[in-house]
């Protein structure tokens, strides 16, 4: 199962279980019901074809339409760490950005005209395309289908479009909390460069060329990693000649590139916390790495997880939800793999204040279910619920070839899913415990707690050492700041020369700061009030009309006020909030903090701004890295550039600050600027500023 689709069945899951109030109604136990038909397998007509292609068609005259699927051999697991994201940028543009035979915007057209689909998609192991029309338009579609795997155009503007489209994923991939544990227990289980859970960051984004894209489908576009299903209306004999017509010269004299799947590490155990303040619950999640769809103990381990966490009458939810009451719910998932080792994953969310006791309950039952066999009502119960969920997996000719294929991609037999549910209908008590005592290893968990980590009942330390991730996520190019005594020496001395023209003495007392003004953006004037106390609490209150919306840092904690009420800001935006904090004032946080040594400072060059020498300083904050332009004379911030992450993805940003204003003694900007990849696009009016005017606490709080 693809991790995507696993994340968003346990989603549905969470969703579902909470507003799950009654227990379940138990008047049907009673029931029983006739065996289920036997799944009538398709006749599959299989051809390996002069060039290599591996060929699958299943004729199904029931509606008059034709499906084409390909699977090309590659994927994430032959994607270069140092082209990380490759593959995925790869899938999207093979089918927008055209061929070189048609334009991408006419494909659209045409393709909606006739009724007809192609998409493309990468996976782990594989590029897959995936097509389907009315059988009168199966000669031009087949054309078409053949024409993106052979002959790709890659168009640039469709690049950068589905790049920016990749950088919006970057910026929220921290808003949904349960795939947020669920990415960072993989990185832990499998290593984060592995390519089962390496994630893509901006400068991975940045780094990927049309060059990457072309090489990629030189080197792994070929015949004989090829494996194309063919069902619907047709006639197979004809169908063979439509796909030897459009694919049958396709031929590559270069030698096959071997694939290597990565090594996975040994597992072992693992205890982390996440801190994320824009959450109302702990989500806990426990995981072990798991199995093969073909290991021989796949039946046995896919019913221990049944009984242990898979609906309202497993232990883990009725254990922790219908007994304790302490969650919403609680289960187990069994993630297998075709190829290499899949996942075990326990799951629960609860309230801060139960956090340990939740975590306590869950390594129990885990313990209890490794001691003793399982009851007969238990067996019977997970199995049933197996089987009964087993025939909608395979109730139509669709569903049946797409999961052949993978069988015959992945080298499983093509009747696989009815030995698995022939093993399934075997299992035995004694061998949930052997599974449970053989790959369920307490020790060898991993765990990772997400929430509000100050408000836990107790520290995850009585469990054993905590690692605690930091899932900020790393803004613009990879940039690190070397070492260099010499050149951080010279920053030093330059941000000291800024303080000095600004005012000293009243830069060193500043406690507080207060802002009033107006924001201009687009022709819209949006009146504003800006609270700051050292080091790390600010609030800006916005007027829109007669409504008045608040958005405030406190600490790691970011909320909204609006209307009298208030929610969480998700982090992704709460982390662009956070560079406000830096630049407010003409740079005021960032002077102090580099003086104060809790920031790294480094001279970059000597160069201009607005036509005057200036000083460029670099400076490395936990929110982003800062430019500083210093004028050479005296010293004074004249503009701060950073990046930025807006709805079309990077952004360069510069605060241009003018009309300094002496306010007891330390000079403040009073017009500021702001442009973005080098358009003006709006400025703020500063009409009152205070300092050290004890802003009361209220603020950020109502």
């Amino acid at each position: 199962m693809a991790k995507k689709t696993l994340i968003f069945l346990l989603t549905l899951i969470f969703t579902f279980t909470l507003f799950a109030q009654q227990k379940p109604r138990r008047v049907i136990d009673g029931l029983t019901y006739p065996k289920l038909n036997e799944i009538a397998v398709p006749q599959v007509l299989e051809e390996t074809l002069p060039n290599g292609i591996v060929l699958m068609m299943v004729e199904d005259h029931e509606f008059p339409v034709v499906n084409i699927r390909a699977m090309i051999k590659g994927g994430k697991v032959v994607e270069p760490l140092e082209k990380n994201g490759l593959t995925e940028l790869f899938g999207d543009v093979l089918r927008s950005g055209g061929t070189k035979n048609m334009k991408s915007d006419d494909i659209d057209k045409y393709l909606d005209r006739i009724g007809a689909s192609i998409e493309s998609y990468s996976r782990e192991s594989s590029i897959e395309i995936y097509g389907d029309c009315l059988n009168e338009n199966t000669d031009e579609v087949l054309k078409l289908f053949s024409d993106f795997i052979l002959n790709p155009a890659f168009e640039d503007e469709k690049i950068e479009l589905s790049k920016t489209q990749m950088r919006s994923m970057i910026s929220r991939r921290n808003d949904e909390p349960m795939s947020t544990v669920i990415r960072e227990l993989n990185k832990i289980l499998y290593g984060k460069d592995s390519p089962y859970a390496r994630q893509i960051e901006y400068f991975d984004v940045d780094n990927l060329k049309k060059d990457d894209l072309l090489n990629y489908h030189k080197t792994y576009f070929r015949p004989d990693l090829t494996y194309i299903a063919v069902w619907g209306d047709f006639s197979s004999p004809e169908m063979k000649q439509k796909i030897e017509k459009y694919f049958g010269n396709w031929t590559i004299k270069e030698a096959k590139p071997q694939i290597i799947l990565p090594a996975i590490p040994e597992q072992k155990y693992s205890l982390n916390q996440i801190e994320k303040n824009d959450v109302e619950q702990t989500f806990i999640f426990m995981g072990q790495l798991g199995l093969r769809y073909d290991d021989p103990d796949y039946a046995p381990t896919y019913i221990l997880t049944e009984i242990l966490g898979g609906g309202f009458s497993s232990r883990l939810f009725k254990k922790i939800r219908t007994e304790m009451g302490l969650a919403y719910g609680a289960g187990s998932f069994m993630s297998p793999e075709y190829d290499h080792k899949g996942m075990f994953y326990f799951y629960t969310s609860t309230k801060p204040s139960t956090t340990s006791k939740v975590l306590s309950l869950m390594l129990e039952e885990i313990k209890k279910v490794r001691e003793a066999p399982v009851t007969d009502e238990e067996l019977k119960n997970a199995k049933d619920g197996y089987l009964n969920r087993f025939a909608f997996q395979f109730d139509s000719t669709s569903k049946l070839v797409n999961r052949m294929l993978n069988y015959k991609f992945y080298g499983y037999p093509l009747d696989f899913n009815k030995r698995n549910r022939d093993s399934i209908e075997k299992v035995t008590k004694e061998d949930v415990l052997r599974v449970a005592q053989t790959y369920l290893i307490p020790d060898k968990l991993t765990i990772v707690a997400l929430g509000k980590v100050k408000e836990f009942d107790e520290p995850l330390s009585k469990y054993g050492s905590v690692n605690t991730i930091d899932i900020k996520i790393p803004t613009g190019k990879k940039v690190e700041l070397p070492s260099n005594p010499q050149l951080e020496a010279k920053a030093v001395e330059l941000i000291k020369k800024a303080v000095k023209a600004i005012g000293e003495p009243a830069f060193n007392s500043v406690k507080d700061y207060y802002a009033e003004g107006k924001m201009i953006q687009e022709g819209m004037e949006i009146p504003y009030k800006y609270y700051f106390i050292y080091p790390d609490r600010a609030a800006t209150e916005m007027m829109f009309g007669e409504m008045s919306v608040k958005l405030v840092i406190d600490g790691e904690t970011a909320t909204v006020f609006q209307g009298g009420q208030k929610a969480p800001i998700p982090s992704s935006e709460a982390e662009e909030i956070k560079k406000g904090m830096w630049t407010e004032g003409g740079g005021l946080l960032i002077l102090r903090s580099v003086l104060e040594g809790k920031v790294k400072a480094q001279y970059v060059q000597e160069g201009t701004f607005g036509g005057q020498p200036a000083e460029l300083v670099a400076v490395n904050t936990p929110s982003s890295m800062f430019l500083l332009f210093l004028d050479k004379k005296s010293g004074m911030v004249q503009a701060i550039r950073y990046e930025s992450m807006g709805e079309k993805g990077k952004e360069d940003v510069v605060e241009m600050y003018k009309n300094f204003k002496d306010i007891g003694g330390l000079k403040v900007p009073q017009d500021i600027t702001l442009t973005i990849n080098g358009e003006a696009k709006g400025s703020t009016k500063v009409w009152k500023t205070k300092i050290n005017s004890n802003i009361s606490q209220d603020v950020f709080t109502k």
